[in-house]
């Protein structure tokens, strides 16, 4: 495989003395605040530059200045996470000179590092080996080479080009595209971008992805690179980051005020985003400034800006407006920018040809004054149809269709306008169409057929429209047939063409467009699924009464075709056909059948419920096996009853607090359904109001039905919740929660906890199946606000949001989750009675600004406070606040529960963890100090773990350890804390193993252990991060027998 000469130029090329980038310090603002952050001592083993492949002679250069900048091998993150810096205080001296005068540190990256001659002969028998396609050999060599010396570029060149030659796109890419770090020059990165666009497989997003990386790092070295920056902002579009598009076109602006390239693709953005008012806005201050000038001197406004502008109050329905401004800003381009009465007048006759005969007649215009072109002729005709749409939405037909004449829709020569502006045509038409000018919206359809890319399906559904309203059946028929003939799976051409066949008394020809409608519908998926017979419970009681009909039918006759339809999982073959509902059921009933259907179809509502419940419960069992038949069975009775059941407003009061109380007159008018129309309702009140004040009970409780059809409202509850799962588990996400949202609201179950709770819990069950967070976190919410100050109510919350979390935006750490945890915390705290040993003796009113709100009541109708501070709770807010990125106000919740309970590991761990976490941080004061500070409540941490005798919470503390360890950069520790992880990992394998065999067990350690041995195990974690150490020292050997040992499935 050939080289790349691109990647072999810079490996040939000669050395530099100065090969460094001196860019101005306005260009450098994220490099020099990184480089200002990184200590002399600290980079000087990573700060160097090779010039060469072929061992020539490395000249030093003098670094005096702070004006030569070196990149070095990683960017901020990954320094940050390798190199232990020293913290730079403004009154601290790092030495003196004879005079005691203070020696300031250079600012800036240090000379490079020479490279040894090793790396040099390395690195030139590496290029031979692979001159010599000798590629095994050549690939050690230059993993040695840069093993050596990472910081050279042209070492990670030669290892690009390598694994190219085997084979290995994507190894290829990531060696260049980690050498590109060790070169702080904007080419290398745009070279690296396009290699990685022209080696881009299959998945191009991950591969637009590293690109935009790319650009960001060329962005950071040179913050003027605007072409670079429209092209970060196209990928960013490509990818559906609509809002990072934004951004960088906004940024664009910034410093290319009113630059059109800019301002065209972002108001295509807003106007995706709903935005008008915002992308007018930007149009707006472009148009102002560029008005000021003449137009000669204007490149950048064109045409096609008036366009996009004037098209944005079509969206705010501004289209007198739209014309004002269209009008404007043309004269201006056209160069009679004073020549403003025309807008007093209210016709287009300025855009007219000739002066004669409209122009003429106006008083104050003075032909030739201006050029004939600077009026109706010099109008782009796109903007000439434009006018004309917003003129015939305003009310002024004449003049629209004198603009649309322009297109001379009767000339169909080979030069004619219609093949240059076929939008035009279309756009003009649809417009007639909508406001009903049927035959002068036909004249620009028609033309056309005959233009291959707008002879569409949608183009012969409009003209079949048109001749529809006209009375033209003949062509209407046509255009329906053609639409049907090409587009196989059109249902709204066949539907169409039904009611139109039925409209001319052809019967057959309508069945049969019906019976193709009805074969596409059904192919369709089945979250589109709609049930066969709605809420009708007639119908569909009917419905499964015939097929149990027609199976009792087939064991006493022969089973023939002219008799008996085929039958396929239960439904016929006739019925199939009747899904949409627009075709007869077949004849194919059995003498006596059809009279027996009458009967049935008259029997009440409740005796069909009742029937379908019991057929339900029959299919249950199969539904519940996953067969898809039985289970769209059991959705259609669900769906018929649930309406039944949603329909009535007894279970559904106008005001929530109103209790079921029956289905007697008198309760449908508390709930609400009806009204006091006469005396004797108010004689009823006023009674039912002497009854309550002489404490007598309105209605005995023993009264009150428990049951609906004959079916007790358990059953109905198990029939809302199991539906909901079921809808849930086909991705039917807002139809299962309106199904449980109706539920929480029916009066039967909104008084009654228990049952509240059964439809939360199946609610979460629910959102967990979507993979839904935002819901997630709103039943969450309603767990802790109903069962305020239970730790389990705070424990759900965790574990819901580790279950479908979303790294990029999760919600366990978003500012309403913050609020809300906040708001609990201070709960307790208020409703807590304070110290009596305290010396303060101040109340919660006069500490807090506002009440804390407590939200569960206890059987009374009491608020329950909070009986002591929960330490759970404590912790999940500082987990929150460390998810943040804010380990100091963690730190304030994290010591509050150590004072409750210091010994608790969890605690322990989590405050070592922010005191590190904060040291990494660039606003640190005293890195050394917060290290120190972590590390000791990490050895608190180790001792109360070390008291235990499970296996996990021993693994646990090494491999934690080890993190810190390798967080901090000491990695030989690291490894030392893995390999322990490892070992104890082994032996967890071994107490695995013993407790699938109880009988080879000896004592009671397993059983005692199994409840809780088996919770987890850092073994493949460890070793992961083991592979990676050993990857990134050198050590082969050692990664892949760690490999083949833990990671291999």
């Amino acid at each position: 495989m050939e080289a790349d000469p691109e990647l072999l130029r810079w490996s040939s090329s000669k050395p530099s003395n100065n090969d460094t980038n001196n860019p101005g310090p306005s260009q450098l603002v994220t490099a020099e605040e990184r480089d200002q952050a990184l200590s002399q001592d600290s980079i000087s083993s990573l700060s160097s530059e090779d010039d060469s492949l072929e061992g020539e002679v490395y000249e030093e250069e003098d670094y005096e200045g702070d004006d030569d900048y070196v990149n070095q091998n990683y960017d901020d993150d990954a320094v940050l996470s390798r190199i232990a810096r020293k913290s730079r205080r403004p009154g601290f001296s790092h030495g003196y000179d004879d005079d005691s005068v203070r020696r300031v540190p250079r600012r800036g990256p240090l000379k490079p590092v020479e490279p040894t001659a090793e790396f040099k002969n390395l690195q030139s028998e590496a290029t031979s080996a692979f001159i010599d396609a000798d590629y095994e050999r050549a690939l050690d060599l230059v993993k040695q080479a840069i093993h050596l010396n990472p910081e050279i570029f042209q070492a990670h060149v030669l290892l690009s080009e390598i694994f190219l030659a085997q084979g290995q796109k994507r190894k290829a890419l990531y060696a260049l595209f980690t050498g590109a770090h060790t070169r702080r020059k904007p080419e290398i990165w745009l070279e690296v971008a396009n290699l990685i666009l022209e080696r881009a497989d299959s998945d191009r997003a991950a591969a637009l992805d590293d690109v935009v990386y790319c650009y960001s790092r060329v962005i950071d070295i040179d913050p003027k690179r605007y072409d670079i920056r429209f092209e970060r902002a196209a990928i960013n579009e490509e990818l559906g980051y609509k809002g990072k598009a934004i951004q960088e076109y906004e940024k664009i602006l910034e410093g290319l005020p009113h630059n059109t390239n800019a301002l065209r693709p972002l108001a295509a953005l807003y106007i995706e985003l709903g935005e008008i008012g915002k992308a007018r806005a930007h149009y707006e201050t472009c148009i102002s400034y560029y008005m000021n000038l003449n137009p000669e001197e204007v490149e950048d406004f064109t045409w096609s800006d008036v366009n996009i502008y004037v098209e944005l109050f079509s969206y705010e329905h501004q289209y007198l407006a739209g014309i004002s401004s269209l009008n404007s800003l043309a004269r201006w381009l056209l160069g009679r920018k004073g020549d403003s009465g025309w807008d007093m007048v209210d016709d287009d006759r300025e855009w007219d040809a000739d002066d004669y005969p409209r122009r003429i007649a106006t008083p104050w215009f003075v032909p030739g004054q201006y050029p004939l072109e600077s009026y109706g002729v010099g109008l782009p005709l796109e903007l000439r149809i434009k006018l004309g749409v917003y003129r015939l939405k305003s009310g002024y037909k004449d003049e629209a269709l004198f603009h649309f004449h322009w297109l001379e829709p009767d000339d169909n020569s080979p030069g004619a306008k219609l093949f240059d502006y076929g939008d035009l045509f279309r756009e003009a038409a649809d417009s007639m169409k909508d406001i009903q000018l049927y035959e002068d919206a036909l004249r620009f359809y028609i033309p056309l057929q005959h233009v291959q890319d707008f002879a569409n399906t949608s183009l012969f559904l409009a003209m079949a429209e048109c001749y529809d309203a006209c009375g033209n059946t003949e062509e209407t028929e046509r255009c329906y047939l053609t639409v049907a003939e090409y587009d196989k799976t059109n249902i709204e051409a066949r539907t169409k063409l039904a009611h139109f066949y039925e409209k001319m008394g052809m019967t057959d020809q309508a069945l049969k467009f019906i019976t193709e409608a009805a074969d596409i519908g059904r192919e369709e998926v089945l979250s589109r699924r709609k049930p066969r017979f709605g809420p009708n419970i007639g119908k569909l009681a009917n419905h499964f009464r015939d097929i149990e009909r027609a199976s009792e039918s087939i064991g006493q006759l022969a089973p023939t075709e002219s008799t008996v339809p085929s039958t396929v999982g239960g439904i016929t073959a006739a019925e199939e056909s009747t899904t949409i509902g627009f075709i007869p059921r077949a004849v194919t009933s059995l003498p006596g059948e059809q009279q027996g259907r009458e009967i049935a179809s008259l029997k009440p509502d409740g005796e069909n419920v009742r029937y379908l419940y019991a057929k339900m419960l029959e299919l249950q069992p199969y539904m519940r096996q996953g067969q898809q038949d039985a289970t769209g069975d059991w959705l259609d009775i669900a769906y018929a009853l649930l309406w039944d059941f949603r329909s009535n407003r007894v279970f559904f009061p106008l005001q929530k607090k109103m209790t079921f109380l029956g289905y007697s007159r008198e309760a449908q008018r508390k709930a609400g359904r009806l009204k006091s129309t006469n005396l004797l309702d108010e004689l009823q009140e006023i009674s039912n109001r002497i009854q309550a004040s002489m404490g007598t009970p309105e209605i005995d409780a023993s009264s009150i039905p428990n049951d609906y059809h004959g079916i007790d409202f358990d059953s109905w509850l198990d029939i809302f919740l199991e539906y909901a799962l079921v809808l849930s588990g086909q991705g039917q996400g807002d139809e299962a929660y309106d199904t449980l949202g109706a539920a929480a609201d029916a009066s039967i179950w909104y008084h009654s906890k228990p049952s509240t709770l059964r439809i939360y819990i199946c609610w979460f069950a629910c959102a967990l199946r979507l993979k839904d967070e935002d819901r997630l976190s709103d039943i969450s919410r309603w767990f802790m606000k109903e069962y305020q100050f239970v730790t389990d109510a705070y424990r759900l919350f965790v574990t819901l949001s580790r279950v479908c979390g979303n790294p990029q935006r999760s919600l366990f750490h978003s500012a309403p989750s913050m609020k809300f945890m906040l708001r609990q915390v201070k709960a307790v705290d208020y409703s807590l009675p304070p110290d009596p040993l305290s010396p303060f003796k101040r109340s919660p009113e006069s500490i807090y600004q506002e009440r804390a709100s407590l939200t569960t009541k206890n059987s009374e109708g009491e608020y329950i406070p909070a009986e002591e501070m929960d330490v759970a709770l404590l912790v999940l807010y500082g987990h929150i606040l460390y998810a943040g990125n804010s380990f100091t106000n963690a730190l304030n919740y994290f010591f509050r529960a150590y004072a409750l309970d210091p010994e608790n590991p969890a605690i322990l761990l989590s405050i070592g963890l922010s005191y590190i976490s904060h040291s990494l941080k660039r606003q640190s004061d005293n890195r050394h100090y917060l290290v120190m500070e972590g590390l000791s409540f990490m050895q608190e941490y180790r001792r109360i773990r070390s008291q235990s005798s499970v296996l996990q919470e021993r693994q646990e503390v090494e491999f934690n350890f080890a993190r810190v360890w390798q967080l901090l950069g000491i990695g030989h520790l690291a490894v030392v804390g893995y390999q322990k992880c490892l070992e104890i990992g082994e032996e967890i394998e071994t107490e695995r193993q013993k407790a699938q065999n109880p009988n080879t067990v000896e004592g009671t350690t397993v059983g005692e252990q199994r409840g809780e041995a088996w919770l987890e195990d850092f073994s493949r974690q460890a070793a992961y991060a083991l592979q990676c150490l050993y990857l990134q020292s050198g050590e082969k050997d050692l990664c892949k027998r760690v490999t083949e040992k833990w990671l291999v499935i």
